[in-house]
């Protein structure tokens, strides 16, 4: 960690106050350890491994995205894939990630996976993950991710004038592509719209985060907005 530089937010703001104290609860934190594929040797070092409750901490806010993708529906036990994605959301993720490690990254870097031949799959979380994402957002992050492990690439070119930069790969041709982009919209959408054991004001910041991802993340704009 001593290579890592980061400033912690506004944690009321982020969430991290709200989601925070309901990780640090043991039979969680071994669940959800032994659900997502953390490694011990990936998280020490001052990421939090022996401060779990600390949320100032990388582990701690990595585990309260991990709480709100697994609680945030009403009826959260039932997962069946005929329910919205706030059901169904939280075994996706725990299908494709069985590798969860921390790094540094470049200061920027929010997340990446790595799957295929001859490579060791993972998901990689970085600062901007840890650190320029709220809860909501963390837990965008860990579907769009998924869907990478799940074997769906990004297809296309940002439009010109995405904050995402105008012009550059990493895009989604449109929504009925079903990429990366659109299980993350489409998840911080149903947050918005039915969330539970949150706040309105981060069910707020879920709508806006997904509409700058529909204004900004596809080739060709999906046509809606999330009013």
């Amino acid at each position: 960690m001593a290579t890592c530089t980061y400033t912690v937010p506004n944690k009321d703001i982020s969430g991290d106050n709200l989601y925070g104290p309901r990780v640090c609860w043991q039979a969680f934190i071994d669940w959800a350890w032994n659900a997502h594929g953390f490694r011990k040797n990936y998280w020490d070092d001052g990421f939090g491994y022996y401060d779990v409750c600390d949320n100032n901490k990388p582990l701690c806010r990595t585990l309260s995205a991990l709480w709100l993708l697994n609680y945030s529906a009403e009826d959260y036990w039932n997962e069946q894939w005929s329910n919205n994605i706030l059901h169904w959301g939280r075994r996706y993720v725990r299908q494709q990630i069985d590798d969860l490690r921390s790094k540094c990254g470049d200061g920027s870097a929010i997340a990446a996976a790595f799957r295929g031949l001859f490579v060791d799959d993972r998901v990689e979380l970085y600062m901007g993950f840890f650190y320029s994402k709220d809860v909501p957002g963390r837990a965008e992050t860990f579907i769009h991710e998924s869907r990478h492990m799940g074997g769906k690439s990004h297809n296309a070119n940002f439009p010109t004038g995405s904050v995402f930069g105008g012009g550059g790969s990493g895009a989604d041709s449109t929504w009925s592509f079903n990429g990366a982009w659109m299980y993350g919209a489409l998840y911080l959408w149903w947050f918005y719209a039915d969330g539970r054991r949150t706040t309105n004001a981060l069910k707020q910041s879920a709508r806006q985060r997904a509409n700058l991802v529909i204004d900004n993340a596809f080739a060709t704009h999906p046509g809606f907005n999330i009013a």
